[in-house]
């Protein structure tokens, strides 16, 4: 238990960051999930929307594993 506390008291930022990360990924994954059908497509009612939809989430995945990336910097660097 003290390790745990140590760890949240000296890396606070890379825990937020990593927090942030990993909600934004659970978010776009539960989204992407409540959009498929049967066939395990994903459902959009037009093609402006899909696009839209497709294009925004992966940005969203792009940060949050850059966000990732930084959290492990900064753990590795002890800031």
């Amino acid at each position: 238990m003290e390790t745990i506390t140590a760890f949240i008291t000296t890396h606070p930022k890379a825990l937020i960051l990593l927090g942030i990360a990993v909600a934004i990924r659970l978010w776009v994954n539960r989204r992407r999930f409540y959009r498929r059908g049967w066939g395990g497509l994903q459902h959009f009612s037009s093609y402006g929307k899909a696009v839209f939809a497709i294009a925004f989430e992966k940005v969203l995945m792009v940060l949050a594993t850059l966000l990732i990336v930084a959290a492990i910097l900064l753990f590795l660097t002890g800031h």
